[in-house]
């Protein structure tokens, strides 16, 4: 940090730096992707109809899809957030990346089979092959409202940081990275989609990739990290702390981890389209490994940065010298600092944090278009020419864009974005891969159960999460922060009276559990990481409970289940135990999935005995 400046000099220094070839850069980026949109929307040969708009006529290579499901759900929030986790609560963290071979063979041999061989183009179509109407349109709707509201969300991430490394107005920001995206996903419909995504993944992993590298060469190299690390007590990879209070345990990092992405790649609308996007299962199979490799470079990138920043300011915590508002902007501040002085590269870091947000932003567009689609319009009106339909699809990209933009003045009252982000996940998608988990391994699942079942996992989570949120906002949860100070500052900056003079002891972080709180505070504490567990487990424990009264009562009304509604090897199991009941619950005729689903005939074309022939178990 330069000497003899006060803070408000230092950051008004930093954003100086800022130019207009960080500028161009910046832009460049943007115009690609604009430009990719122009080209699918006016250069293209492929035919213009919905199924391509919204499935890139189910031909799609696993390159561009494996860099998309990555892209998707690794937003500005991850990476600017994940650092974030690491410096103010050690290296636990990082371990999340464990979580994720289990997460990619659940996908493999679970989930991915079932949704390719029905060849959705709304998950929701399959909870009414597999329950009815009234559970397919309820999680339609939930899900509508919380893609909106996750847009918003994963876009002001990124233009808080515009606004911390430029002075850039963060609703200006937020309006042009809206129109952008609403731009080209509206043109070039799920081709361009996932091509700027892949765009804009291999930009984002760049990005996080040079400032750890220049990081790291500031600092003095990975044994001065390390060092610093082990100094302060923060190296802690094995924290087998059975508290669900703990931020950051091994139980929450691993168990709470899978969950969460298995929540955003097993069960959300927008990657159930793109495993159907592709033209066989071993490319899907493909595109999941890929994914997995992708998925945990860019984690660990996000995690070592955390690192690097704790190292450069574990003497002065910027959040307590008054150089940031909110944690999310420490990355920005941090490289700002180490890459200000070298032209475009903080450009290209911003431009990195922007498309990590675009993805997931066109992504969300075009499952709300899929959804609406399919779930409403197709369903009610499924004579509609194709061609009204292509341009229905446009225009609810649009509004929903518009829509989206309208809630940022509710995201900005929501704190930090990282923590708020995932307990939106687990309270609202959690109870979603919930229900789809039940419908695929619970043959003894109907209706009434799941319906029921999923509404009362909303309200526990909810509940939890809402009260959560309250009791942070007024400062009721315990501080489970590791050590920051701010006892070097008086060297970086001439007047540090606005300082808060800060230092926490260098000591594991159990001393919060000292604090006597009530069993509502207590539970209020609960890892945010283990919401999406919950909302999982809320679903399929309520879901099964209540589907067996109803089948003692002689409620349940639901004919034997379609076997293309079933996981393969979960159902393997059930049959070799409970061979006599399967073949009651189950039946092998799956003739009226079509008359269901709204599939028409082209959609069918993708052999289901090919995915069925690779799942034999």
């Amino acid at each position: 940090m330069p000497v003899a400046l006060t803070p408000e000099d230092y950051l008004k220094a930093l954003q100086d730096k800022f130019g207009w070839l960080e500028y161009l850069v910046f832009g460049l980026v943007l115009a690609s992707s604009a430009g990719i949109g122009v080209f699918y929307g006016f250069f293209s040969k492929r035919e213009k109809n919905n199924e391509e708009f919204l499935m890139g006529g189910r031909s799609m290579s696993a390159w561009p899809v494996a860099l998309s499901l990555m892209c998707s759900f690794v937003s500005g929030i991850t990476v600017l957030g994940n650092p974030v986790e690491t410096y103010l609560y050690g290296t636990q963290y990082a371990t999340i990346i464990l979580s994720f071979i289990p997460l990619t063979a659940a996908l493999q041999f679970i989930y991915v089979p079932v949704y390719f061989k029905l060849q959705l183009t709304s998950a929701f179509q399959y909870f009414e092959i597999r329950f009815n109407t009234a559970v397919r349109t309820v999680l339609s709707l939930i899900t509508c409202f919380y893609l909106i509201f996750y847009m918003a969300l994963v876009v002001y991430g990124p233009s808080i940081a515009l606004n911390q490394v430029t002075g850039f107005n963060t609703l200006l920001s937020v309006a042009i990275i809206f129109i952008i995206c609403v731009f080209y996903s509206t043109l070039g419909g799920f081709r361009a989609v996932l091509w700027t995504d892949a765009l804009q993944a291999v930009v984002m992993m760049v990005s996080l990739a040079i400032v750890a590298i220049k990081g790291t060469v500031d600092v003095g190299g990975f044994a001065a990290i390390w060092e610093k690390l082990e100094d302060t007590e923060r190296v802690s990879f094995f924290r087998f702390d059975p508290d669900p209070r703990a931020r950051h345990s091994v139980w929450a990092v691993s168990i709470g981890g899978l969950f969460l992405y298995l929540t955003l790649f097993g069960g959300t609308q927008a990657n159930i389209q793109r495993y159907s996007s592709m033209p066989d299962i071993k490319t899907v199979t493909k595109a999941l490994l890929l994914n997995y490799v992708f998925l945990t470079i860019t984690i660990l990138l996000c995690t070592y940065c955390g690192l690097i920043i704790f190292t450069r300011f574990h003497s002065c915590d910027p959040i307590s010298a008054n150089l940031v508002e909110t944690t999310d902007q420490i990355l920005p501040l941090f490289v700002l600092d180490i890459l200000g002085d070298i032209p475009c590269l903080p450009g290209l870091f911003v431009a990195g944090i922007t498309c990590a947000s675009l993805s997931s932003v066109s992504s969300c567009l075009n499952a709300m278009a899929a959804i609406l689609v399919e779930d409403y319009i197709i369903k009610y009106k499924p004579d509609m020419s194709e061609s009204l339909l292509f341009n229905l699809s446009r225009l609810i990209c649009v509004l929903t864009g518009v829509v989206s933009f309208a809630f940022i003045f509710v995201v900005r009252l929501m704190g930090e974005i990282f923590p708020a982000a995932v307990s939106l996940i687990g309270m609202f998608l959690g109870p979603t891969l919930g229900l789809f988990t039940l419908g695929m391994c619970f043959p003894w699942a109907n209706s009434l159960g799941a319906l029921f079942g999923v509404i009362s996992s909303y309200v526990l989570v909810i509940f939890i999460g809402v009260g959560s949120a309250v009791a942070s906002g007024n400062g009721d949860l315990p501080d489970q922060r590791l050590s920051l100070s701010t006892h070097n500052c008086s060297e970086f900056f001439t007047n540090s009276s606005t300082i808060k003079n800060v230092t926490h002891a260098f000591s594991p972080a159990d001393t919060w559990k000292d604090q006597d709180d009530n069993g509502l505070i207590q539970l209020f504490t609960t890892s945010y990481l283990f919401f999406p567990l919950l909302g999982c487990l809320g679903t399929i424990v309520f879901g099964l409970i209540v589907s067996a009264i109803s089948d003692a009562l002689g409620w349940n009304k639901d004919g034997p289940i379609p076997s293309d509604c079933m996981s393969p090897p979960i159902m393997y199991i059930w049959r070799r135990l409970f061979p006599q009941q399967m073949a009651r619950l189950i039946t092998e005729d799956n003739s009226d999935l079509k008359s269901k689903t709204s599939l028409k005939d082209s959609r069918s074309t993708i052999s289901s005995g090919e995915a069925g022939e690779d799942y034999k178990f």
